[in-house]
């Protein structure tokens, strides 16, 4: 795509004889097998190296001027519902700053809906602050809840 240097998807996964539900119950795109043991995917996030992403609000770090190529985002980002609360989530977002940093990204930025209020606690753990939020009227153009975008210095992060 245009203005993408790199994705990941980074996955989740338990052996499928742990989980809880009954297979027949869980989608069959989310089942795999490794090394001869079915698996399911059981939370997911992608990290885009990127200037910005597609009907969404850019990032102001670093400048338009300089190096955007070190400026990605974290988007599509899910944990079963079962499964919440539980550090799924912290763990996906720590492993995609992990992989962030070997790519050389100095900011990351999430955005997460207005109403999300458990996708906030989850950044603001992982270190995430305030950097803006969507006008209300682009929500309602885009048929969406408003959105906040929530920046990282990775500058900062331990290693």
């Amino acid at each position: 795509m245009i203005n993408f240097q790199r994705v990941s998807c980074i996955n989740g996964t338990v052996p499928l004889s742990s989980f809880l539900m009954a297979a027949e119950e869980l989608c069959s795109m989310c089942k795999f097998v490794e090394d001869g043991e079915e698996r399911v995917v059981i939370g997911s996030l992608d990290l885009n190296q990127c200037l910005w992403l597609p009907d969404e609000m850019t990032g102001m770090r670093p400048g338009v001027n300089e190096d955007s190529q070190t400026r990605a985002y974290l988007s599509n980002v899910c944990v079963a519902k079962e499964l919440q609360n539980k550090g799924l989530g912290y763990a996906l977002v720590d492993k995609s700053k992990k992989l962030a940093r070997e790519w050389g990204i100095t900011d990351l930025y999430v955005h997460v809906a207005i109403d999300n209020i458990a996708g906030q606690k989850l950044y603001k753990k992982s270190g995430f602050v305030y950097e803006g939020e969507e006008p209300a009227w682009r929500a309602r153009f885009l048929g969406r809840p408003r959105r906040l975008l929530l920046w990282l210095d990775m500058n900062k992060e331990p290693l």
